[in-house]
C-alpha cells in the first residue's frame, strides 16, 4: 500500500474558541515556516520518499496562503512525489474562498476542497462557534469550488446548546443539497482548555446537549443523509457515489502515513512520532539539522491489537472477527444490536458506532 502525506499549515486567521488544534495568528511567520518545511522535506525524503497515495493540507488555515505560498509549497513538495490519481485535499475556511484562488489550487495539482461551513444557521455560527464566515459566505464559496472542478466535502458540527432536531435537519438538507459528494459531521465538544471548554466549566457558556439529545442528533444524521444517497463510512463522515476521503482511511485503517509541520503525526505501520507543537521551536531543530521530534513510540504487539479494534470499531465495515476473542461481552453486544457477526467481520451498528469507544475496552 502507498503512503499519506499530511502537511500542517499553523496558521489561522483567528482562533475558533473551540479548537484545540495547534494553530497561530502569527502569519509574519510564513515564509520561515516554508523554510523549515523545505529542511525537513530534505531530512525525512530518503527514508520516506513515496510516492504518496493521498496529500492532506490541514491546520490551521491552509486557505489562508497566497498562491505564491502554495506554489512554493508545491515545489519544496516536489520531493516526495504523488503517485498518479493521487487525492490531493486542502482544507479551506469559507471567508477566504474566491474563484481565483480555488482556480490555483486546481493548478497546483489539488483535487479536493475540505470546506469548513460548520452550519448554515446565522445563530450557530455567530452565538456557539463565533466563526468569521456567514451562510451567504457558505454559499459563495461552494459556488466558487464547483466553479473550479473541484471536489467537495462540506464540514459541519452539530449538538449547540438548545438546538432541536429540526435545526439540525436544516443544516443536513442544505449541505446535501449542494453538490458536495462527502460530508463530515462532527459534535460540538471543545476539550477543557479551550476558551469555550473553560467558559462552560465555569458556567459562563449555555449548556451543551446531555448524552441522550446528542446521539439523538448523531442517530438523526445517519438517517437524515441516507435520504440522501450518502452512505456513512465512519462514525463522523459521509459520502455518496463512492467519494470516501481516501487520506483519512488511512489513519482508522492504520496505514502508513508522513506528516510534515509543526504538530504533524506520522506512522509506519509499527513506529508513531509527533513533531513538536511550536513553529519556532519544529525550525529551530531542523535548522540544527535535527528531527523536531515531541515523542516517538514503537508499538507492542498488544498495542497494535487494541488499536486494529477501536479503529475498526469507528468504520462501517468493522474489523477482522479473529482480531476478538469470544465473550460473553461480545454475545450480548451482539444480541443488544450494537455488532453484527457477518463471518469474517464484525461491524457497528449506528447505535453501535455511538458505543465504539465502550466496545473496544469490553472487546481489547
Amino acid at each position: 500500500m502507498l503512503p499519506g502525506l499530511y502537511v500542517h499549515v499553523p496558521f489561522c486567521a483567528r482562533k475558533c474558541p473551540y479548537c484545540d488544534f495547534y494553530s497561530i495568528s502569527a502569519l509574519d511567520l510564513i515564509p520561515a515556516w516554508l523554510g523549515a518545511l523545505e529542511r525537513e522535506v530534505g531530512l525525512l525524503a530518503p527514508s520516506f520518499p513515496g510516492p504518496f497515495e493521498t496529500l492532506f493540507l490541514g491546520g490551521g488555515s491552509p486557505s489562508l496562503l497566497t498562491a505564491d505560498d502554495l506554489g512554493t509549497l508545491f515545489e519544496i513538495l516536489g520531493r516526495l512525489p504523488l503517485a498518479p490519481g493521487a487525492e490531493a485535499t486542502i482544507e479551506a475556511n469559507p471567508e477566504d474562498v474566491t474563484e481565483g484562488k480555488a482556480r490555483s489550487w486546481k493548478g497546483v495539482g489539488l483535487s479536493r476542497v475540505s470546506l469548513g461551513v460548520q452550519s448554515f444557521n446565522a445563530r450557530w455560527l455567530n452565538d456557539s462557534l463565533s466563526r468569521n464566515h456567514t451562510p451567504a459566505d457558505n454559499r459563495e464559496a461552494i459556488a466558487a469550488v464547483a466553479a473550479a472542478g473541484l471536489e467537495l466535502s462540506l464540514d459541519l458540527i452539530f449538538a449547540h446548546a438548545g438546538q432541536t432536531p429540526q435545526e439540525w435537519a436544516a443544516d443536513l438538507d442544505q449541505a446535501a443539497a449542494s453538490w458536495a459528494s462527502h460530508v463530515s459531521a462532527y459534535v460540538l465538544s471543545p476539550a477543557p482548555g479551550t476558551p469555550l471548554g473553560r467558559a462552560l466549566a465555569a458556567g459562563l457558556a449555555p449548556r451543551l446537549p446531555g448524552e441522550e439529545a446528542t446521539s439523538e442528533l448523531f442517530l438523526l444524521t445517519g438517517e437524515a443523509l441516507a435520504m440522501r444517497g450518502f452512505e456513512r463510512y465512519e462514525v463522523s463522515n459521509f459520502a455518496r457515489g463512492g467519494a470516501v476521503c481516501r487520506h483519512n482511511l488511512k489513519y482508522w485503517r492504520r496505514e502508513p502515513y508522513l506528516g510534515l509541520g509543526p504538530s504533524a503525526h506520522s506512522f509506519d505501520g509499527r513506529r508513531r512520532w509527533a513533531n513538536q507543537a511550536s513553529v519556532r521551536r519544529w525550525a529551530a531543530a531542523l535548522g540544527a539539522g535535527r528531527r523536531p521530534l515531541e515523542f516517538m513510540e514503537e508499538l507492542s504487539p498488544g498495542q497494535i491489537r487494541l488499536e486494529e479494534i477501536m479503529l475498526g470499531l469507528r468504520l462501517s465495515e468493522g474489523l477482522a472477527a479473529g482480531l476478538v476473542q469470544p465473550s460473553g461481552a461480545l454475545d450480548d453486544l451482539i444480541a443488544n444490536g450494537l455488532l453484527v457477526s457477518d463471518g469474517p467481520r464484525l461491524r457497528p451498528t449506528p447505535r453501535g458506532l455511538l458505543a465504539a469507544d465502550a466496545m473496544a475496552r469490553l472487546l481489547a
